[in-house]
Order: C-alpha cells, then structure tokens, then sequence
C-alpha cells in the first residue's frame, strides 16, 4: 500500500491563497500558514500568486468607478489622478514664494522673537 502526500489544491484553499497574496503576504509564509512548502505553493497556486493583487485593484477601480460616476467627489479626484493623465489630465501643483521684503521682515521678526525669549542658563 501506497500512501501519498500529493497536495490536492481546494477551492478553499485557492481562496486563501489568493487573499493571503492579496494582503500581500510573502509566499514562504503563505506556505507555511497552509502549511505546505513553498515549491508545493508555486507548483499548485502559481495563477493566485500571479493574479490576485491584480484583481484586487480591479475590484477597488471598480468601487472607486462607481463612486466617482455617483458624485463622490474624493472618488472622482482619485480616478481623474490616477487614471486620466494619459487624457491630459494633469494636477498642478502651485508654489508661492515671498519677495526679498516679506523674507526679510519674517527675519526680523524670528530675531526679535530670539531675543525676547532668551534666556541665561
């Protein structure tokens, strides 16, 4: 009699695997959390390890699609930052400077500050 120690792949387990690589979870410990090697992993669960956090951010883009179509403005920002560039969409960034006078004045204002506060120790 013969007794076999071939790893047989469940929808179970599949599932868990694709959410422990979703989590983003190393596959040496996605191994030892279902406890098999991590060569037993790759050999059984290679497309889970390969897809899933792909489909992930497919399902979040959706999510986030949705929301955006619906009105949720922080949702529209998102996709129109993250997807939309290659439309032209661009976010600017605007910086302010100070002239020669206001640098100067906050200067001051930092010594005068200096002074007041210090102390003899």
């Amino acid at each position: 009699m013969t007794i076999s120690n071939e790893h047989i792949p469940t929808l179970n387990s599949r599932q868990r695997v694709a959410d422990l690589a979703c989590a983003g979870i190393p596959q040496h410990l996605i191994a030892d959390i279902i406890d098999i090697d991590a060569n037993t992993l790759r050999k059984h669960y290679r497309k889970q390890l390969d897809t899933a956090q792909a489909q992930l951010v497919e399902r979040i883009s959706n999510v986030v699609a949705v929301q955006a179509q619906n009105g949720n403005e922080k949702s529209q920002a998102l996709y129109l930052k993250t997807q939309a560039a290659k439309f032209g969409w661009v976010e600017k960034q605007i910086i302010e400077q100070t002239d020669s006078k206001d640098t100067q004045e906050l200067r001051d204002k930092i010594a005068e500050l200096e002074q007041v506060n210090q102390r003899d120790y």
